[in-house]
């Protein structure tokens, strides 16, 4: 018995080290409001955002706006907290 209950341990300490350092997509401050808005949100437009947004930190800044010059010459406009970055709110508003 006592050796059945040392392999269990042992196979859930293997587990959970194998989880360590895992952070489920949408975590964060945030997190849930953003998964909302990109579950309500077209498909092709917020597979777009992700795209443009090549550093993945959830925003799109004028650098990574240039590869759509469309984009990059509404942004001034679409920017609209004019942090020089646009969240994905932004961006999907002037879709």
């Amino acid at each position: 018995m006592r050796k059945r209950t040392g392999l269990l341990t042992l196979a859930s300490l293997l587990a959970l080290a194998g989880c360590q350092g895992y952070t489920p997509a949408g975590d964060g401050e945030g997190s849930f409001a953003r998964g909302k808005l990109e579950m309500s949100a077209p498909p092709a437009q917020v597979a777009r955002f992700h795209e443009l947004d090549a550093d993945d930190n959830g925003s799109i800044d004028p650098s990574e706006a240039r590869t759509d010059t469309d984009l990059m010459a509404g942004f001034g406009t679409l920017d609209q907290d004019s942090d020089r970055q646009l969240s994905l709110k932004e961006f999907l508003a002037g879709q």
